[in-house]
């Protein structure tokens, strides 16, 4: 078997043998065998920002030849410092932890109408799932905003991922014969690895405040300690988002940024919505998700037209995707429509602010947002010092870039920082 690719490593560096023969478990009939592969990156630029991404083409032979579309995620093999980082941040253990719950988690509907993918393999070392775009899924333009139908349709989804969570851990409940807690489990697992008061934080603080000053029109009425007091919201934000007593915590995605969404259509029309890409789950309450997700996806202008009608459609998909015992559960901790509205009132600052840390990544073009943070020699100082000025020469040359950021930072500090 020859690589296609002649830059990307040879497939038996990727996946050994035994892990292959499980691959073949799942997708092909018995006494199948692997008699060539295409293996190539999946894409010129930036899949995502926590491992090297590649997509497998297995040709099978079973009575014919098949095909076999493939997505791996791994740790980078060109880049230390980040393969540094994803390992002593746990992000692959995190995925890992949950792709084996989803395995102990009975969803009927997942294979005929899915929020999230199937895994052959997980582990802290690679991910390998189905290749979702041969099966018709897509991404969505980062260029863009959502518009209501694929805003509902994600609604959709992660209200059924927060609702599948929530009714595990009641089963765990029954079957344990006492309270079963997630957190008490898993909680060295789930700790935050990035965002509380970090370098890479108040970096990113650093550059909320250069961008307003760059861009904004309304510098002249912020604060001269602008920055300083960015950083306060940070670690306010950071402080806020945690397993709380007394309430409902579920696994939150913490990461719905467009990438991490894919959308299957019936013609123009999104009908469903994939969640992939669970390295930075946290253990908190749901409206977390939700608030997060409006602000990484939507304008100011669709959130103040739209946001009610979007987070009551996320609490009725969740309410009627409970089992009883676990409607029950949600009885006994007074979690209904008008508390989980006030968990996202709660919630917005965090939405707002990682969201805002997010978008210098998420909204550059994957080919530029490639050379600008994936570079080892300095991947380490833009991740923890500063990285004011590629984001800062990249917006002067993109009106979207400049624009969406530009848009929700000043949202902040009007909300945040002027009003009294």
């Amino acid at each position: 078997m020859e690589c296609s690719a002649k830059n990307i490593t040879n497939i038996q560096d990727i996946l050994n043998e035994k892990q292959l023969e499980h691959i073949l478990s799942k997708v092909a009939k018995p006494g199948a065998k692997i008699v060539g592969y295409d293996l190539k990156s999946a894409s010129a630029g930036l899949v995502g920002f926590l491992g090297d991404h590649l997509r497998l083409k297995l040709y099978v032979k079973e009575d014919l030849i098949k095909e076999i579309h493939l997505f791996i995620k791994s740790l980078p093999m060109n880049n230390q410092p980040k393969a540094d980082f994803i390992t002593q941040n746990s992000f692959n253990k995190r995925e890992a932890l949950l792709y084996k719950i989803f395995e102990e988690i009975d969803d009927e509907t997942c294979d005929s109408n899915p929020w999230r993918p199937k895994a052959y393999i997980y582990t802290d070392n690679i991910l390998v799932m189905p290749d979702l775009g041969a099966e018709g899924y897509k991404s969505y333009p980062s260029s863009k905003y959502l518009d209501k139908n694929h805003v509902m349709v994600t609604a959709t989804s992660i209200a059924r991922f927060h609702a599948a969570f929530a009714n595990y851990e009641t089963k765990k409940t029954v079957l344990e014969n006492k309270p079963y807690n997630f957190f008490d489990e898993y909680g060295h697992v789930m700790t935050e690895p990035v965002f509380y008061d970090t370098p890479w934080l108040r970096a990113a603080a650093k550059l909320t405040s250069n961008l307003l000053k760059e861009f904004s029109t309304n510098s002249k009425c912020y604060p001269s300690d602008l920055e300083e007091r960015l950083v306060d919201l940070y670690i306010r934000a950071c402080d806020d988002i945690k397993y709380y007593e007394g309430t409902l915590n579920v696994l939150i995605h913490k990461d719905l940024w467009f990438n991490n969404i894919l959308f299957r259509y019936s013609g123009d029309v999104a009908t469903n919505a994939v969640l992939i890409d669970f390295q930075c789950m946290r253990f908190a309450p749901p409206a977390f998700d939700m608030m997060l997700f409006l602000h990484l996806t939507t304008t100011r202008s669709f959130r103040e037209r739209h946001e009610s009608e979007v987070l009551r459609h996320y609490y009725t998909v969740f309410s009627e995707s409970l089992d009883d015992d676990t409607k029950r559960r949600m009885v006994s901790l007074n979690y209904d429509l008008e508390n989980f509205l006030a968990w996202c009132e709660k919630a917005r600052l965090f939405g707002m602010l990682l969201a805002a840390a997010i978008f210098p990544y998420s909204l550059m073009d994957p080919v530029t947002a490639k050379k600008t943070f994936d570079d080892p020699e300095t991947f380490t100082y833009l991740l923890e010092v500063d990285r004011s000025v590629p984001v800062i020469e990249h917006a002067k040359e993109s009106n979207v870039y400049r624009i969406k950021q530009l848009e929700l930072s000043e949202e902040i500090v009007e909300k945040y920082l002027l009003r009294r």
